[in-house]
């Protein structure tokens, strides 16, 4: 029987270069980060409540055969719809019930749309703007966090951009075809709901109204593409009806959807200001280039009235569409009663194309940035011990920290920190350099905050899927539990005598302790 003959790396990787048009020093800072973050996501535990729950959703998908029903711990949950745990399931299955399998689709989602922003970058500015945006959206803190994470915000990300990048293109007329802009719309509510098209439509109708685009208004208006954008989600909506009913609506549609927008949920409320600071933190080590783009834009308006903001010449356009691009979602999340810093992730894809086309980028105050943030990481550790916090469950949880960030956490932070003080002195240092020790330093430190969180939830899943054991969940926040112990773990009702009752510390009562660590436990009911 004849071999197969699958081309190796070797023979491929020169080809996906040549395809991509990378440079060289494109293909060393990508090869490098894929490579620190693939050992990121693989050794540090997933972080409940988020990663845990898309991660056992999934689980249980490919375990029961049920791809419809979203399931946690017996329950069924319709946060999302399903088309991201279904690349999940895809995953799990070639690779095993790992972390890397349920992050790896969430990242390769991100490194995608880095790789649209770049081509972005080089057809409005040049080929170094698309270098340049490599390493921003790379290096941002937001993303260093979110890149890596095994949640759905990195697809809605990408297929934002998407539809956006084809609508530019329709309307630098580039092409005549519509179509794309509503299947990546299509696929946006697929992987995270109604959230999709009020981003992407709410961009495209406010641009074009503004620009008193009445015609192409009326192109983007057709029902036959509104009719596709909706069929790509619908069948699975209607299969979950068919088993969950009206549960499906009133979870999915009023209270993750309208009843996030409209009042605060799980604690996760802030102010109309709430992301002011979180903008400034999120963005660094680029905060200084957002301070000098933010002054260049309040100049421009000052000196233009009425009217005049939107006379443009061949380029003003896309400035307005990154405007609003930026805009829309940031204003959207100020105002909706439920805040968490990553629902603003979308809004530094255009700010990340302005930065590109900017010289104050890799300056002194970048590597004062990255070398003060690495700095913090060191310090932060060794005082952790000292905070007293009224969260029971927090203060034992910090008690843990010297054994976690001990000595091998310090040594490898302060080489770090002294590899970017030599690269702060030694000039001809590429850009990618820096970025790439930072984010080494961060995913070093996020490896290590992983062990003190979810340490202990980890190592007892593993234990439990080599016995018969089996416990109940206080609530349904530590799903990752039921993940490493691969079965499903109902949620608390009335305890009885002899029942294992799985909480934090701040939720124990005076049953029998059996196990604790790291302000979780695990109690026999007496």
């Amino acid at each position: 029987m004849p071999k197969l003959k699958l081309p190796v790396l070797p023979e491929s990787l020169p080809k996906v270069i040549s395809l991509l048009n990378l440079s060289r020093n494109e293909m060393w800072f990508l090869v490098a980060y894929i490579s620190f973050s693939i050992l990121g996501m693989t050794l540090t535990p997933l972080f409940d409540e988020d990663e845990g729950f898309f991660a056992e959703a999934a689980r249980n998908m490919l375990a029961t055969g049920d791809w419809i029903s979203i399931k946690v711990n017996g329950e069924y949950r319709y946060d999302k719809p399903a088309l991201f745990f279904w690349f999940e399931v895809l995953f799990l299955k070639i690779i095993g019930n790992r972390e890397i399998a349920v992050r790896l689709p969430s990242f390769i989602a991100f490194i995608a749309n880095v790789l649209v922003m770049r081509q972005w970058a080089r057809q409005l500015f040049s080929n170094q703007a698309g270098y340049k945006i490599l390493i921003v959206l790379s290096t941002f803190l937001q993303f260093q966090i979110l890149a890596r994470a095994a949640v759905s915000d990195n697809f809605l990300n990408l297929f934002v951009s998407l539809a956006l990048f084809s609508f530019w293109k329709r309307y630098q007329k580039h092409t005549l075809n519509m179509l794309p802009a509503f299947v990546f719309a299509g696929l946006g509510f697929f992987i995270k709901g109604p959230i999709a098209f009020v981003l992407i439509f709410g961009i495209i109708f406010s641009f074009l109204i503004l620009k008193k685009e009445w015609r192409l208004i009326r192109s983007y208006l057709n029902p036959l593409y509104w009719l596709v954008a909706i069929l790509i989600p619908a069948p699975w909506f209607y299969f979950a009806f068919q088993k969950s009913g009206e549960f499906l609506f009133t979870d999915f549609f009023l209270k993750h959807n309208f009843g996030r927008f409209a009042q605060t949920m799980e604690s996760h409320g802030g102010s109309l200001f709430y992301y002011i600071p979180v903008l400034i933190l999120f963005i660094i080590p680029f905060t200084h280039t957002l301070i000098f783009v933010a002054i260049k834009t309040l100049k421009y308006f000052a000196t233009n009235k009425g009217y005049n903001l939107l006379k443009i010449n061949d380029l003003e356009p896309t400035k307005f569409l990154f405007l609003l691009w930026f805009m829309i979602p940031f204003i959207l999340f100020s105002i909706s009663k439920t805040q968490l810093p990553h629902y603003i992730s979308i809004s530094y894809f255009p700010l990340a194309l302005i930065f590109s086309n900017q010289k104050q980028l890799f300056d002194k105050f970048f590597f004062f940035q990255i070398t003060g943030l690495i700095l913090l990481l060191i310090f932060v550790p060794v005082v952790y011990e000292s905070f007293k916090i009224e969260d029971r469950f927090v203060n034992e949880m910090l008690i843990q920290t010297k054994d976690v960030f001990g000595s091998r956490y310090l040594s490898v932070m302060i080489s770090i920190m002294s590899g970017l003080a030599f690269l702060f002195f030694y000039k001809k240092s590429s850009p990618f350099i820096p970025a790439l020790v930072f984010g080494l330093g961060l995913s070093w430190f996020i490896f290590h905050f992983g062990i003190l969180q979810q340490g202990f939830v980890k190592a007892l899943g593993q234990k439990l899927l080599k016995s018969n054991i089996n416990v109940k969940m206080k609530d349904h926040y530590n799903p990752s539990l039921s993940f490493y112990a691969q079965k499903g773990f109902p949620i608390a009702g009335p305890a009885q005598t002899g029942d294992l009752i799985f909480s934090k510390s701040s939720q124990s009562d005076t049953s029998d302790i059996i196990g604790a660590f790291g302000g979780y436990r695990v109690v026999r009911v007496r």
